[in-house]
């Protein structure tokens, strides 16, 4: 345990591996700010195309509508929780040095002044497949990161699909049988696989040397 006599926070700085996974996140939640608000304008832009309905909806342009106004506040809601994740993690060098002050156990303080027992623990913790989100919140995020975070996914991935839908609808109300077809593979082609990519094969590509040596000394 470090004093508080000794303590400075005048002089804290964030270590490299903390700095480095802000800097990610920056420019990561920055693309998914500006992409989620060109989405919205897009739907924005096809609701306003969409002529006033006049009687009795047929059910294929209440389908229409519903994706197309879906669409919009599903990218609109990506959008603040992509902003407010921002916020949070470019306020990251604050908080930990609020932890480093108020918390003596603690990964701010103790890496600052160089204790090898918890420097040791965060290679264990990297090791075993914990990630940017660990780290994080190892050094003091916002509380609500993770919710944000799965919000922000959700909305985005929400929000792309329904502008897809939205699209296919529309294919198949304004143009030809033939037409409408011969795009829909491409509209399938379009979101399918980027999806499925997503959900299963984003984890980092193991070395099968070093599976042989965990399995070994197992």
């Amino acid at each position: 345990m470090v004093p508080k006599a000794i303590l400075s926070p005048l002089n804290y700085e964030l270590p490299q591996i903390a700095k480095g996974v802000v800097l990610s996140w920056v420019g990561k939640l920055q693309a998914v700010a500006v992409v989620t608000a060109l989405f919205a304008g897009t739907e924005a832009q096809l609701l306003s195309s969409l002529p006033t309905p006049v009687g009795h909806p047929s059910s294929s342009d209440t389908a229409l509508r519903f994706f197309a106004y879906a669409g919009l506040l599903f990218n609109l809601g990506a959008t603040l929780s992509a902003i407010l994740l921002l916020v949070a993690v470019t306020s990251l060098p604050t908080a930990a040095r609020q932890v480093y002050i108020s918390c003596s156990h603690g990964y701010p303080r103790q890496i600052f002044h160089n204790h090898t027992a918890h420097i040791a623990e965060l290679n264990t913790r990297l090791i075993e497949g914990h990630g940017e989100t660990y780290i994080l919140r190892a050094f003091g995020i916002a509380r609500g990161w993770g919710l944000l975070l799965r919000h922000c996914i959700l909305c985005f991935i929400s929000g792309c699909v329904c502008a897809y839908v939205h699209i296919g609808i529309n294919l198949w109300l304004s143009e030809t049988t033939l037409i409408a077809a011969i795009v829909m593979p491409v509209l399938l082609f379009g979101v399918a696989p980027p999806l499925v990519i997503f959900f299963f094969y984003m984890e980092s590509p193991s070395c099968h040397e070093c599976l042989d040596e965990r399995n070994h000394d197992a």
